[in-house]
């Protein structure tokens, strides 16, 4: 089989820690969360990881809307809005 850009056996870019500091997430709603990721292009798949993130959040869609940016969706299911607090973020780009 093969290997073309977006699916390769390989990563392409393996990147972090990234320190960000998401905005605060509104109740039951989705924040979106700018990551700088060097050699990211719009054709690429992201995975994104964020080993501190808290309990109620969840990672949402990733991806590189121009070159070297990555944006990750972050969504509060929850009844309260939530503050996130500065953290680590790991990118994967295939």
């Amino acid at each position: 089989m093969p290997n073309f850009r977006g699916f390769s056996a390989v990563p392409q870019i393996v990147v972090g820690p990234i320190t960000a500091n998401p905005a605060s997430i509104p109740a039951a709603s989705v924040a979106s969360l700018s990551l700088t990721v060097p050699g990211s292009t719009p054709d690429m798949h992201f995975i994104v990881t964020a080993p501190s993130l808290e309990a109620t959040i969840s990672l949402g869609s990733a991806a590189c809307t121009t070159a070297g940016t990555v944006v990750v969706r972050l969504i509060n299911p929850t009844a309260g809005a939530i503050d996130p607090a500065s953290q680590s973020f790991y990118v994967l780009g295939l």
